[in-house]
């Protein structure tokens, strides 16, 4: 809960500052740093996947593109930011979340690897056949090896570290918690190139921002029921975290680095709306747990 106010906070502070639309060169190595943190506590073997994980991942190009083609019925702005919702892989805190609730850490970190892959393949090729835009052979593998090595160079290294590290692996696992520190950052400058954005383009009609918040609530509310429906027996709230609990710092960097400061809009209302919606989760899911303990208790 500590967290999820910290980032609302960042999200706000970020909304009065502007200025820091100067410093969105630090989203991509920052972003690259906590994937670090998160890979370097993943042991990767067979038995984190699942064929449900592939459906899931299988499933983000077609609902990113529905998700583009029914926001373009309004503008096309709107039918990217939340094109980029419905595409995003896996949050890497998504095991975390999934301990908090005494579910299977090992299975979300399997639709992390799964997810994220099929994002990296996925976004080279759609971005720009969305944005009109004719690439080169050559620009094509730039764009690839730019997406792709912000996921594969942290989750290579991070199981080097793991595996061979030593005294740096305890220490680096001892820092990593701090790294939180660097996600709130990626929010406020994030935050702050919007307001920039918005400040500087007066045509921004209110209605577009009401839409969106309506629209990403949507998608978000779609995302999480999909997920819990696409899932192994007994695994409903990991699936619906590994749908619904999205990378929010990949789409926020992606919407800075190749189109433009209000496409992060999407973002930053899917990370304001599943937070709420995790909080209410949690408490759920604790409950239920324990009404099903409680009978079980009874009936021994």
């Amino acid at each position: 809960m500590t967290k999820s106010i910290l980032i609302l906070i960042a999200l706000a502070a970020g909304l009065f500052l502007p200025q820091l639309d100067a410093y969105t060169f630090t989203l991509r190595p920052f972003l690259m740093a906590l994937l670090f943190f998160s890979f370097l506590n993943i042991r990767i073997d067979s038995s984190i996947f699942s064929r449900k994980q592939i459906w899931i991942a299988l499933l983000l190009p077609p609902v990113g593109l529905a998700a583009y083609f029914s926001g373009r019925l309004y503008d096309p702005d709107m039918g990217l930011t939340l094109m980029l919702m419905g595409l995003a892989p896996t949050a890497v805190i998504t095991p975390v979340l999934a301990e908090l609730m005494r579910r299977s850490a090992g299975y979300m970190v399997g639709a992390i690897m799964v997810t994220h892959g099929v994002f990296a393949l996925t976004v080279p090729v759609v971005l720009p056949w969305l944005l009109g835009v004719e690439l080169s052979v050559a620009a094509l593998g730039r764009l690839i090896l730019t997406i792709g090595s912000t996921i594969v160079v942290p989750l290579v290294l991070g199981q080097l570290v793991r595996r061979y590290g030593g005294t740096a692996r305890s220490f680096l696992r001892r820092v990593a918690p701090y790294g939180f520190g660097l996600f709130l950052s990626n929010i406020t400058v994030a935050s702050g190139s919007l307001s920039h954005y918005l400040r500087s383009a007066d045509d921004t009609p209110t209605l577009f921002l009401v839409v969106a918040a309506g629209a990403v609530a949507v998608l978000m509310s779609f995302n999480f029921a999909v997920g819990g429906r696409i899932s192994p027996p007994g695994y409903t709230v990991e699936g619906s975290l590994a749908f619904g609990r999205k990378n929010t710092m990949l789409s926020i960097w992606i919407a800075l680095e190749y189109i433009n400061p209000l496409v992060v809009l999407g973002p930053m209302l899917y990370i304001l709306f599943q937070n709420i919606f995790v909080a209410g989760q949690i408490v759920y899911v604790e409950r239920a747990d324990r009404r099903r303990d409680h009978s079980l208790s009874h009936r021994s």
